[in-house]
Parts: structure tokens; sequence; C-alpha cells
């Protein structure tokens, strides 16, 4: 972790945070997936969902993936038909606001002198919402760091979460093709010098984590192409496993 994130973050939320990003990675980068798994309360639902619809209208206007994004979001928060109807009235109040409202984020309450789990949760949310279209241009990051401030969440969280995007989602260029078998351990996340059955088995398991078939419909443009790139390096680094067992016969 950076030093700015150590200057900023209390010890205790730097290790909540990290454990929650941990998570996120298990999820495959999908918050809806991350949200299941936990109570939120209606004081932060509210919120999360008025602070999604001022984030999406950060460049004048709101697109298919910013409602879709929010539909996926209640979908894993279980809402029910009543629960979605005052989300989504929180999220067009959002949308219609100029500048956030104290008064429509007195529900969110964190609990002791630093964020609970569930309010980074809220934060990682509203980051990813910032970054549907990628590395966020100004007036989204903008946006994003006003959530934060009103919300009382710090913002070198809001860095580390951009930073865990810039290294795994928003990948601008394509990594070198592997072309030793230590490039392609690497790749495949195995010990050097592993059996080419070991190998093989966790070829298998990481493809499962990528492939499309898996994967379902509700990631980013982002999350996709980042996906693809994987499952690509995945394959080549197969290829040189493959081609070293080969010559070894």
């Amino acid at each position: 972790m950076s030093g700015r994130d150590s200057q900023h973050l209390h010890p205790r939320t730097q290790a909540l945070l990290e454990e929650l990003l941990s998570d996120f990675i298990a999820c495959r980068h999908r918050p809806s997936e991350l949200i299941s798994r936990y109570r939120i309360g209606l004081g932060a639902r509210n919120s999360l969902f008025y602070c999604l619809g001022y984030l999406a209208k950060a460049d004048g206007r709101v697109t298919e993936n910013d409602i879709r994004f929010a539909e996926h979001l209640m979908t894993g928060l279980g809402l029910s038909p009543r629960q979605r109807r005052k989300a989504i009235r929180r999220f067009h109040h959002g949308r219609d606001s100029a500048q956030l409202s104290a008064l429509k984020l007195t529900g969110f309450r964190l609990q002791g002198p630093w964020p609970q789990r569930t309010s980074l949760l809220i934060g990682l949310c509203l980051c990813h919402s910032a970054g549907l279209f990628g590395a966020p241009e100004k007036p989204r990051r903008y946006r994003c760091e006003d959530a934060f401030y009103h919300l009382g969440l710090p913002l070198a969280a809001m860095d580390r979460v951009f930073r865990l995007y810039r290294q795994e989602v928003w990948i601008s260029a394509p990594a070198p093709k592997p072309e030793t078998l230590q490039d392609a351990w690497h790749i495949l996340g195995v010990q050097p010098g592993a059996s080419f059955t070991h190998i093989k088995r966790r070829y298998r398991q990481e493809v499962s984590r990528y492939h499309p078939d898996k994967l379902g419909d509700n990631l980013s443009a982002a999350e996709k192409a980042h996906a693809r790139d994987q499952l690509l390096r995945l394959q080549q680094a197969w290829e040189v496993v493959k081609r070293r067992e080969r010559l070894t016969r």
C-alpha cells in the first residue's frame, strides 16, 4: 500500500479494505455478487442509490450502463418490488441533483471513528460506477470524490480501489506474450517445477474463472475486455507448458 494510503487510513480501516478487496477479486470484480453477501441497512441503501444517480449524470446524461449497474445491485441486494421502487426514486433524486444534499444522506451512519466494512463496500460500488467506462474522466472522478466526502469515507480508500482497477480491470495495453516456462508458471500461478498434471488442473481452474460462459452478462465493457485478455494469457501460457512437455518426452 502506498505511503499516501498508509497516512490517511486508520489501520483497522486499511485491514477491512484489503479484506474486502480480496473478496472482490474472488467475485471476479462483480460488485453485485459481493454486495449479496452483506446486510445493507435502509439508510446505507438510500445513500448508495442517491449517489449512484448523482454519479450517473456526471457527463450530462445517464447511460444504459449506469442503469444496468444500479439494477444489478438491486438484484444483488435482494430488494423487494417496493424496495426497488424506493431505490429507483433515490437514483432519480441523485440524477436530478446538481450537488449532493447532506439532508438526503442523513441515514448513512458510520459507527465509530473509522468506516466499517459495509461502508467501504458502498464506497467500492461508487468507484465501480465511476469507472464503468474505464479509468474515470474528471467529471466522474470529481463526483465520486464528492460522494466519498459527503459520506465521510476517506479519499485514500477511493485511491486504493482505483489502483486495483488500474492493475486488474482498466488494462490499456496487452501484456507481453509468455515465452518461457517461468513466464507460464507465473501466469498460471503455480510453483516452479510443478508437475504437468498439476499445471493442467490449475489451468482448467483459472480458465473457468474467465470463460464467457461463466461470467454472465452483468459486466462492463472494460471488465469483458479484461476477461478476454486474461483468458488469452492463460491459453498462451498453457501452450508454452504443452510445448515444453512435448520436448521432454
